[in-house]
């Protein structure tokens, strides 16, 4: 089972959550101690403001008491902090699976107006160029990888 994933859409609206009648949808502030009273959680679109290491926090500890939770968003930045992806366009599912695998379908995310995460795009072309091999998501791990 799936414990973390995000959800991106050219239209975030809450019909994007109707499916998870079994989930505690957070909107706006939120106390951690609030979270840890339910088994499963979604963000809606609520997290932006708040720096990555906070948000990488907030969901580790979600994971270590084994809370389910789901990431819905347009910061295309925070999709890297979990392992699932489900882009919809619209209402309808386009594509999901692997983070990384979804954010490969650089053409498509693209011409349904998302732009991937910086790091995942300079990866890309950088593999293009036969620089790299694989996609790096933070820029330590890339640049330790070049210049060794």
């Amino acid at each position: 089972m799936i414990t973390d994933v995000s959800i991106v859409s050219t239209n975030l609206n809450y019909k994007l959550v109707d499916n998870y009648k079994d989930y505690f949808v957070v909107k706006d502030n939120f106390k951690m101690e609030d979270l840890l009273k339910h088994k499963n959680v979604i963000f809606f679109n609520c997290l932006n403001n708040l720096e990555d290491q906070k948000v990488k926090e907030i969901f580790s500890i979600l994971k270590d008491n084994q809370i389910n939770f789901i990431n819905v968003t347009n910061n295309m930045e925070q999709v890297l902090l979990t392992s699932y992806l489900k882009v919809y366009d619209k209402e309808n599912v386009l594509i999901e699976g692997s983070t990384i695998e979804v954010l490969k379908s650089e053409k498509l995310l693209k011409r349904i107006g998302l732009e991937l995460p910086f790091m995942v795009e300079l990866s890309l072309l950088l593999k293009d160029y036969n620089l790299i091999d694989k996609i790096y998501l933070d820029k330590e791990s890339l640049v330790n990888d070049l210049w060794k």
